[in-house]
């Protein structure tokens, strides 16, 4: 047969045959200066095959193959040396059949373990009557009163918040809705996580060097008896993905614009059970019920970016009233080197968003006049590529999108 007639037969390319001949594994006849495939190379390559399927190198192949053309097999010594290598791999299957029937049971197990449902009672938490003191009317600074509620010693789970001025606002399973709701239509609730899926290794792991150096930095806090709150989680949700590292001394307030948003998380959060103090605040603007002068740590991880999407204002500015003096901040920020195309994208999807979104010197500038000083800030490194995903399907690839975490405090 002629070298195509082979490679058909045998379903295996030209270029694989020339490679085993060039390796000296084929070493077929030539006929008019072209290779014939007589049945002592069509036996050799069938061998080859079967060698291969057996998960033989081909330099182990070379040395069998060797070994029958040296003597045909005939030397007692050729055989016994061929017995040893096929007693070395029965050893090497035994080993690896050993070895995933192992990893087959933790597979087994690991799979039981997700299939669970869970605690068999999952907390129910609501709003922590232990931060009630926290809250105040944002239209004239008076103390709310509440009526029609449905609470235990611990939370409150449903009721009515108002004030004499007219502010007014509901808890509702355990989350505070304000009179602030959202009413664009450029964003979502995003329920299903879809800001998270298809982002790439190299982005993700770009996500976690900026979560290293905020973990850090919190392991220097200490944060029993104080506040800490995150605003705009539905982008990102920082406590969440790290709530071992806070402590279970601490009063944490969670702002979205979203109640849904919200729900899903505060039902994940109690599934999780770490036994955190959280009030969870829906309200779209900055223009919060809680009293000035009572936040110790600010969490940033995307949301100054986020307000910008709806805002020109600097989010740290609009939160200023509620830090106390020395507050810390702690946060990561996201902005564009030369990232012309992103930012016209960007602004085509979202008319409200800030030309000065995604910039570093905006950030610098602002952190200045809003009396926040940095105290160390990193530069973890930048993509070119944010992937097919909801999150940053306005990045141009490439583009330079770079992550700075950083930590400060109020001056």
């Amino acid at each position: 047969m002629k070298i195509g007639q082979v490679s058909r037969k045998y379903d295996i390319s030209k270029d694989n045959i020339y490679y085993y001949i060039n390796y000296g594994l084929l070493v077929p006849p030539k006929l008019n200066n072209q290779y014939v495939f007589d049945d002592e190379t069509i036996g050799d390559l069938e061998w080859i095959l079967e060698l291969k399927d057996m998960e033989y190198s081909l330099s182990d192949i070379h040395k069998i193959i060797s070994l029958r053309r040296i003597s045909n097999l005939e030397n007692p010594k050729d055989k016994s040396d061929l017995k040893d290598i096929y007693a070395a791999k029965r050893e090497e299957c035994v080993d690896k059949v050993r070895h995933y029937e192992s990893v087959i049971e933790d597979l087994d197990a690991r799979i039981m373990d997700l299939s669970k449902d869970g605690p068999g009672v999952q907390r129910h938490t609501g709003l922590p009557l232990s931060m009630l003191g926290l809250l105040c009317c944002p239209v004239c600074g008076k103390a709310l009163e509440i009526k029609d509620v449905n609470m235990d010693m611990t939370y409150i789970y449903d009721g009515k918040f108002s004030c004499e001025c007219g502010y007014h606002a509901d808890v509702i399973d355990g989350i505070m809705v304000t009179p602030n709701g959202y009413n664009g239509e450029v964003d979502k609730p995003d329920l299903n996580r879809e800001l998270y899926k298809d982002l790439p290794p190299s982005l993700i792991s770009l996500f976690q060097r900026s979560y290293n150096f905020m973990k850090d930095e919190l392991g220097r806090i200490d944060l029993d008896g104080k506040v800490i709150m995150e605003t705009y989680v539905n982008a990102w949700f920082f406590l969440h993905n790290h709530q071992q590292y806070f402590s279970k001394k601490g009063y944490y307030i969670i702002v979205d614009k979203y109640p849904e948003t919200l729900r899903m998380y505060k039902n994940l959060i109690e599934r999780e059970d770490y036994d955190l103090t959280i009030l969870y605040l829906a309200d779209s603007s900055t223009d919060y019920p809680l009293k000035k002068n009572s936040v110790d740590l600010n969490i940033d991880y995307f949301a100054i970016n986020e307000h910008n999407f709806y805002h020109d204002t600097f989010l740290l500015t609009e939160l200023r009233p509620y830090f106390r003096p020395n507050a810390r901040i702690l946060g990561t920020y996201f902005y564009f080197e030369n990232g012309r195309e992103s930012m016209r994208e960007l602004l085509a999807t979202y008319p409200q968003c800030s030309k000065d979104n995604f910039s570093r010197k905006f950030f610098m500038e602002q952190m200045l006049l809003s009396g926040c000083v940095l105290d160390r800030h990193k530069v973890c490194g930048f993509t070119t590529d944010s992937g097919n995903n909801l999150g940053f399907s306005f990045h141009h690839r490439g583009e330079k999108m770079f992550l700075m975490p950083y930590t400060g405090h109020v001056e």
